[in-house]
């Protein structure tokens, strides 16, 4: 990406994400929108962005067609390119293993307990149990006559953490340009579906992005500790903490729409950002006579003032000027970046293609994640919860 912002002269985008996030945003946009129609031209089969597809047939009279049915090509066209970059095998394995593991120890769970909580041993007459259900039971039971024969045993829980490749040959074989990119897309449609949703107001949609996110967080380990703490409490207040009717208000009540339009939704803490910053101008108006009752007094009339001043700048017919930030064309970027991405080929994987810099680039930003570590986190802090002790 640094190589993309010298060939557009962003100089404005730097590694300081807090002090230049829009730059940095409409950086990543751009860059992302490359990649997207990069990808899209190597599955669907064309050489430029106004080309017509050689791997797909679109339908006949393609300009005829209903709003709707053209949506629903577009869809297929989009499902190609997710299933074959950003969804890959390990990742399905990675979920697969979530369901298996929890299914074990749903299983571990139905089993007859001893009234605190032990695993009995199950030779009849044996009055030994054990904290685990592991090795040591199994020997024990192993070491009787006639040794106890379980059916259907149930598999042990063990961490599903994947185990680094150890064939020479298969590391050899990465192309980190390849993962590299195809990670930069799985990245990107999370971040603009995250801001997707705060403007068009989805409450359950935001919710589930931050399921993702705390999985991200909990892969990272100790980077994003607070992070991944702070997405898990709130499934626990929309889940079981709230009241359904509090619940239904934390996961909808998140943005606000000041102007009516559809998808002019815009965080709460940014709407009472605009609304300090207009109580700070009523403050700068009371000059000497500023005191705590004043400040209180205005805050407590904002809305109504809000109000008249609008109704009064409609009745003069003046018109002030959008708030909202102009911004220029992005074509002749967006332009050169897919030509660097089409002559480039980052979608197209070959074998030993390398990154100086990011070498063994991993695709997959979940394949570090312990899952058994991750079950034992949350089953700990549902204890914090019910014991009332918080994260810190």
């Amino acid at each position: 990406m640094f190589a993309d912002r010298n060939l557009i002269n962003r100089r404005n985008v730097t590694s300081d994400v807090s002090s230049s996030y829009r730059p940095n945003r409409d950086f990543f946009r751009i860059v992302f929108q490359s990649r997207v129609i990069g990808a899209a031209m190597s599955v669907l089969g064309f050489e430029n962005n106004s080309s017509i597809p050689s791997k797909y047939t679109l339908p006949e009279n393609m300009t005829t067609l209903s709003k709707g049915r053209k949506l629903q090509v577009l869809h297929e066209l989009s499902a190609k390119v997710v299933d074959n970059f950003v969804f890959n095998s390990n990742m399905v394995e990675q979920v697969s293993s979530v369901v298996s593991e929890q299914e074990k120890r749903n299983v571990l769970e139905r089993q007859a307990l001893t009234p605190d909580g032990r695993f009995p041993c199950r030779f009849p007459g044996c009055k030994s149990s054990f904290k685990q259900n592991g090795q040591a039971r199994r020997n024990h039971e192993m070491s009787h006559n006639p040794p106890v024969q379980v059916e259907n045993e149930p598999l042990m829980v063990s961490p599903t953490k994947p185990s680094a490749p150890s064939n020479h040959d298969e590391l050899k074989s990465k192309d980190d340009v390849f993962d590299y990119n195809c990670a930069l897309l799985t990245d990107g449609y999370m971040f603009f579906n995250f801001l997707d949703a705060i403007k068009e107001g989805d409450g359950a949609r935001i919710i589930r992005q931050y399921k993702y996110f705390m999985l991200y967080c909990k892969a990272d380990g100790t980077h994003s500790t607070k992070y991944a703490l702070e997405c898990l409490y709130q499934l626990f207040l929309v889940y079981s903490i709230l009241t359904p009717r509090d619940s239904e208000r934390f996961v909808w009540n998140r943005s606000v729409n000041n102007h009516g339009k559809k998808g002019c939704n815009i965080p709460l803490d940014e709407s009472t950002e605009h609304s300090n910053n207009f109580v700070k101008q009523c403050i700068r108006n009371l000059g000497p006579n500023i005191s705590e009752t004043a400040v209180s007094r205005l805050c407590k009339a904002e809305s109504s003032t809000r109000l008249m001043l609008e109704k009064l700048d409609e009745t003069l017919q003046r018109f002030s000027k959008s708030g909202s930030h102009s911004e220029t064309s992005e074509n002749k970027d967006l332009h050169e970046l897919i030509k660097k991405v089409a002559a480039f080929k980052p979608f197209s994987e070959l074998e030993g293609r390398k990154y100086a810099h990011f070498l063994d680039f991993k695709r997959d930003r979940l394949e570090d994640l312990d899952v058994s570590d991750l079950y034992h986190w949350i089953n700990k802090h549902k204890r914090n919860v019910v014991m009332g002790i918080r994260a810190r």
